[in-house]
């Protein structure tokens, strides 16, 4: 019970208090967590460690309690506050782009550095972010928690950059700090193109940083000419935000990676909480960008890409066709495909048949998706991850079996 004087309301930021909850795509109850996961764009086919078998057995029995023939400190221990060995790894791995140690600042996922970022620049009820829907919520819901405004330019319905309208809302809002730019785009799976992200570096109205979030670059067609990261040699207002937990296959590690000039990755290293790295993790992902793991994880991204260009056929096929399912959305350079779910009368995107999909998929087929619909050109839209083989073919059979009885 409350004592008199005490109030939650008084204790708590009014700004923290307004915010909704940040609802992530699958429950963590088991019985959900049992089901075929095709909503959060997971790695559907393991991870870059599965063969890592010394290494597996030595967390499973706790043995790095004592061991130091990994270099690591043991967990009796804090973790490196320098985590210099994994960011060297790191760094050859990014070789072709000049990337050093100094260009890195490591987070506990992706979610962990959009806030960081947001918290270094903007100025609470002062400065603001660019966003581009349809894209990844995280970046509004953080800059909200720090009371920062978002002010929102919509892609075309091609998802592609209306830079025109991005330029003029710079001109006119000098308190932006930071544009978001997902590419690939999360839910669209479109790749940003280098001449648009260097338009926008290049506009001398625009005093902050050019944020890219590659969380699924791995996917796309041609990853490395389409990388941001090529643009460090001409422009320091860049950050480039990267992931273990899509290519790799190890969100459950919860490691993100921001690249940035050495100036910029002090500010945002300055503020960290210390020693943030678990040493579990570091040593997970030192063996993710070990040349073993870098070619595991090429062997995964193949398949999963594969698994892409069937599922992206199944939907293209004339079952699915007639009975409402339109043509994927998007360039489909993700682990993802957003797919319209049509009105088999008007033959148009249909928002309520949609939702109606996705809770049949989760409870009469254990399958769970996300209903994008709500989203700017997303109408009638579910988001999938791309499944294994067998995920798949029990997708395409549910959708066939309950777009045949609505």
């Amino acid at each position: 019970m409350e004592p008199e004087h005490f109030s939650l309301e008084g204790a708590i930021r009014p700004n923290v208090l307004a915010l909704p909850k940040f609802m992530t795509s699958t429950s963590d109850e088991l019985q959900a967590r049992n089901k075929i996961l095709l909503d959060a764009n997971e790695n559907s086919q393991g991870t870059c460690l599965e063969h890592f078998k010394d290494l597996n057995n030595r967390l499973a029995t706790n043995s790095l309690l004592s061991s130091t023939d990994t270099g690591a400190p043991p967990l009796n221990r804090y973790p490196s506050a320098s985590q210099a060995k994994l960011k060297s790894l790191i760094a050859d791995s990014k070789k072709e782009w000049r990337i050093t140690e100094e260009m890195i600042c490591l987070g506990t996922g992706g979610a962990d550095i959009i806030d960081l970022i947001i918290r270094v620049t903007c100025r609470p009820g002062q400065d603001a972010i660019l966003i581009t829907p349809p894209t990844f919520g995280l970046y509004t819901f953080r800059a909200a928690l720090n009371e920062a405004e978002t002010i929102e330019c919509p892609l075309d319905s091609s998802f592609n950059l209306q830079l025109d309208e991005i330029l003029k809302k710079l001109d006119s809002n000098p308190n932006v700090k930071l544009i978001f730019l997902a590419s690939p785009g999360n839910p669209t799976g479109t790749v940003i193109q280098l001449k648009d992200i260097k338009a926008l570096l290049d506009h001398p109205g625009f005093k902050g940083y050019v944020v890219v979030d590659e969380a699924y670059i791995d996917y796309a067609v041609v990853p490395d000419l389409t990388t941001a990261l090529q643009l460090f040699s001409e422009y320091e207002n860049l950050i480039v935000i990267q992931s273990f937990s899509k290519g790799p296959g190890l969100a459950g590690i919860r490691l993100g990676i921001a690249f940035a000039h050495p100036e910029t990755t002090k500010m945002l290293e300055k503020v960290q909480v210390p020693y943030c790295i678990p040493t579990t993790t570091s040593l997970l992902a030192q063996g993710a960008v070990s040349p073993y793991g870098l070619q595991s994880q090429r062997l995964l991204v193949e398949e999963i890409i594969l698994n892409r260009e069937d599922l992206t056929r199944l939907f293209l096929g004339d079952t699915l066709a007639d009975l409402g399912v339109g043509r994927p959305l998007g360039e489909g350079e993700a682990n993802f495909i957003l797919l319209p779910i049509l009105n088999p009368i008007s033959g148009l995107p249909d928002s309520s048949r949609a939702e109606l999909v996705c809770q049949k998929l989760q409870e009469d087929h254990s399958i769970a998706v996300r209903y994008v619909g709500m989203m700017p050109h997303c109408e009638g839209c579910l988001r999938i991850t791309v499944g294994t083989k067998d995920e798949n073919s029990k997708l395409v059979d549910g959708l066939e079996k309950i777009l045949s009885e609505i």
